[in-house]
């Protein structure tokens, strides 16, 4: 999971933000306010930013936005699971294949197919977990500083 310095994450409060899938571009320019969207800069002249939302349920979602708009990596935790073919949009499929094919037991996830990266762990009251593309990785970036 994460692991924000106080130095390294800045936050800052960003009306009009648009949910984006795994892949799929997201719309920073809106100017309709969405409640509990944040924009985290991960680090000064990162080549990415980082979106974070948290819903009524009190799972928290990350989004990491490359300087085109393109949604390359996400993150989750909370209580319960977040809906995983809603952030994974069309890497759903490769998901629900690294499910079948783990080895890591139940509570447990680690897998990848071509580029897809994907790690997830919990239990009832504690889930995490990590999705990226690492062919859209912004130049520079490793899937380690994500984490």
């Amino acid at each position: 999971m994460i692991k924000p310095s106080s130095s390294a994450w800045l936050l800052l409060l960003l009306p009009g933000l648009a949910f984006a899938a795994l892949g799929q571009r997201i719309d920073l320019s809106s100017s309709t306010p969405v409640a509990g969207r944040q924009l985290m800069a991960a680090a000064i002249g990162a080549p990415y930013r980082v979106v974070q939302d948290q819903d009524a349920a009190g799972r928290v979602i990350r989004q990491y936005v490359a300087g085109d708009g393109t949604v390359f990596a996400v993150t989750w935790s909370g209580p319960t699971l977040p809906d995983l073919q809603q952030l994974l949009g069309d890497y759903f499929p490769a998901f629900r294949q690294a499910q079948q094919s783990n080895r890591r037991g139940l509570n447990a996830l680690q897998g990848q197919a071509g580029g897809f990266v994907v790690q997830s762990r919990g239990r009832l009251g504690a889930f995490s977990g990590f999705a990226c593309d690492s062919a859209l990785l912004p130049a520079g970036v490793t899937i380690d500083q994500l984490k």
